[in-house]
């Protein structure tokens, strides 16, 4: 942890294609929990996990995303990824915020579900460098496997690491574009009335 601290920052990145629910829920349970200033969602730019070719336009993933959380005045969007010409790798990201916000406590928020493969992340260790680590919790998870994982990464490298108890909400994005390609009413997916608009005007999904 920083000293001098001048704000708390979380960070949420993700394809967002499309954003929803689940990924506005445990950006707002972080907020609550760590006493958070602000959380800022960044959609990926050239990910090297996913074929970019398959992903909806870098702008059209931050034009929904700023639309979905427009209403939360400490949710921001960020374009750092999409801006960049690199492959975005989680610990350049934080390399180049921590260098332009040398104030600002930066605080990670992931899924349980990627702590379980953390140490095999490009340079984890520079991540938790610049960062606390938030782990999302799901209910069916069991703790003390989470807490057993959360051990064998401090064995590995320095590592400030706390868990989110509540906020996780059973929606993916692969769900919605599934249901948007078959026709189905986005009126049952979770996800905010603005983005569903904007998936409708635009055409999104249908093809997939």
């Amino acid at each position: 942890m920083k000293d001098n601290v001048h704000k708390k920052v979380g960070i949420l990145g993700g394809s967002f294609d499309p954003i929803h629910y689940g990924h506005i829920n445990i950006a707002q349970s972080a907020y609550e929990e760590y006493q958070l200033d602000e959380v800022w969602f960044i959609p990926a730019g050239h990910s090297p996990n996913k074929e970019e070719s398959a992903m909806t336009p870098a702008v059209q993933r931050a034009e929904m995303t700023q639309l979905a959380i427009a209403n939360y005045p400490y949710f921001k969007l960020s374009t750092i990824e999409i801006d960049a010409a690199e492959t975005s790798y989680t610990y350049r990201t934080l390399e180049k915020l921590d260098e332009s916000f040398p104030q600002y406590q930066f605080y990670f928020i992931m899924g349980a579900d990627s702590l379980d493969y953390f140490e095999h992340w490009f340079h984890p260790e520079i991540i938790c460098q610049h960062a606390v680590l938030l782990v999302a919790v799901r209910d069916d998870m069991n703790l003390d496997e989470i807490n057993q994982k959360i051990s064998v990464i401090h064995s590995l490298f320095p590592a400030d690491i706390c868990t989110i108890k509540s906020g996780i909400t059973p929606v993916s994005s692969t769900k919605i574009r599934q249901r948007t390609a078959l026709g189905q009413n986005l009126d049952a997916c979770a996800c905010p009335e603005p983005v569903k608009e904007y998936i409708r005007a635009h055409g999104l999904y249908r093809y997939i």
